[in-house]
């Protein structure tokens, strides 16, 4: 119900309204970039990463875990924690810190400003660099046009970091440089919705201004108990697909409901979720009322929406394929018609 959603806004508000007040960010906006109609930056591709590659999603488990979930990030950043090439995940690819790399042990190198002398001197085939806003300084230019196979992980302490990870990635814009940017946010949160909601709200106009080329979440709670690394990932992957970036899971599109709202929605919710999550790709719009839920669903490939007192209708794509069901039949029918399509 719309009541839900307040909390949710007051503490989004209370996020945001830290960064008032803020050190000024001394950025130029790149020439080529579109503030109506943005557009992802040009990159060249780095170890599958940039390029038109789909943004990837790197994560972190420094402390040595191999939890996985649902969802398999496409990078591990693992600090000096390289495991043996028996004991690794099949498949997956390994960023190490350099101090741990060595030629042939089958992972990418990670620097810092500090240890830029050591770059030079690294024959890894992509090297990643953590990169902040006011590093970007002549050195760093330098080496950048000098080699090609860097990847940025573009990291802020800021106090409004959004806005500095921003200005790095014009910067790069505006020198030409053209290495693929991955966002690196870090947070101390104990609830996963603390979690969820503030990497969404770091990372959502990052990615609809086209500005990375993936994302690197790390949670470190200095309280409590810490989020899993399955919950990360997924968040991860959650928020790239929200950008309609990068799609891994059933998509699912609802109004919050409202008194034209004739049955149980979250209810209804629920029981299709529960039908429908292995269907990856899918997308489903579960609507209210007839009033705005063809409109509001308009790129979903099923939509249910409430039509009278008790009854439904169902649809494929943008097509009524069946009027007036009684809701106790609808989602029953819902699912032979996805089941009839996908046979």
């Amino acid at each position: 119900p719309p009541e839900n959603e307040v909390p949710v806004a007051y503490a989004l508000a209370a996020y945001v309204t830290r960064r008032a007040g803020h050190l000024e960010i001394p950025g130029t906006a790149a020439p080529d970039f579109d503030f109506v109609n943005p557009s992802r930056r040009p990159t060249h591709e780095v170890a599958g990463i940039g390029g038109k590659n789909l943004p990837v999603v790197i994560a972190e488990r420094i402390d040595g875990s191999s939890e996985m979930g649902s969802l398999h990030p496409d990078f591990l950043y693992v600090g000096r924690r390289l495991p043996k090439v028996s004991e690794r995940m099949e498949g997956m690819k390994y960023l190490t810190d350099f101090e741990s790399w060595q030629p042939g042990c089958d992972a990418f190198p990670v620097f810092t400003k500090p240890t830029l002398p050591f770059m030079a001197g690294c024959s890894a085939e992509a090297k990643f660099l953590f990169l902040e806003y006011l590093e970007l300084d002549e050195e760093v230019e330098a080496l950048l046009r000098r080699d090609a196979g860097i990847v940025l992980l573009a990291r802020s302490s800021h106090q409004n970091r959004l806005g500095e990870q921003r200005a790095l990635v014009h910067e790069l814009w505006r020198k030409g440089l053209t290495h693929p940017v991955v966002m690196f946010e870090h947070y101390d949160c104990h609830e996963k919705e603390q979690f969820q909601l503030q990497a969404a709200a770091d990372l959502g106009a990052l990615l609809f201004d086209g500005l990375t080329d993936g994302v690197f979440l790390f949670n470190y709670c200095q309280e409590g108990e810490q989020l899993s690394h399955a919950m990360q990932d997924e968040t991860a992957f959650a928020i790239l697909q929200a950008a309609r970036l990068r799609t891994t899971k059933t998509e699912y599109i609802s109004c919050p409901g409202c008194g034209r709202t004739l049955y149980d929605l979250p209810g209804t919710i629920a029981r299709i979720k529960a039908a429908t999550a292995h269907l990856s790709g899918l997308k489903i719009g579960i609507m209210g009322c007839i009033v705005n839920g063809p409109g509001e669903m308009a790129d979903a490939d099923y939509g249910y929406v409430g039509a009278a007192r008790g009854k439904v209708s169902l649809y494929r794509g943008k097509e009524c394929f069946e009027k007036n069901i009684p809701t106790e039949e609808a989602v029953e029918k819902l699912l032979q018609l996805i089941e009839k399509d996908r046979a």
